[in-house]
């Protein structure tokens, strides 16, 4: 039996989602940078204990409690550092989990619950 080449690029659709990786990253995936941060470079995080939800809001200006996007070249993923927010509120990301994501118009901010 003879290999053949697998000549398909890879997608980028689906479904907005926001992965937290074992090393406290958060990872948006393509959907999520082309509809939420197309020309925004920065992000705030948000807590909700009560219904245990983290929520990401895109920022066009940097701030002292911001963070930096770092969107790959193609565009197809965005990721930012949130090792300290995750200890601070004692959120597990000792495995690689993906969220679906939510926009939540009122607040101006994605969403997704954690708990």
């Amino acid at each position: 039996m003879a290999f053949k080449e697998f000549q398909c690029k890879r997608t980028h659709a689906g479904a907005p989602s926001v992965a937290i990786t074992k090393y406290g990253n958060f990872v948006l995936n393509g959907a999520v940078i082309s509809q939420f941060f197309r020309h925004i470079k920065y992000a705030k995080l948000y807590w909700d204990d009560e219904v245990s939800k983290i929520g990401i809001k895109p920022i066009k200006k940097r701030d002292e409690h911001s963070y930096t996007v770092n969107i790959s070249a193609r565009g197809g993923v965005g990721t930012f550092s949130g090792h300290a927010f995750l200890k601070t509120y004692g959120i597990n990301y000792e495995k690689t989990k993906s969220f679906l994501v939510e926009w939540n118009e009122k607040e101006g901010l994605l969403e997704f619950r954690v708990g």
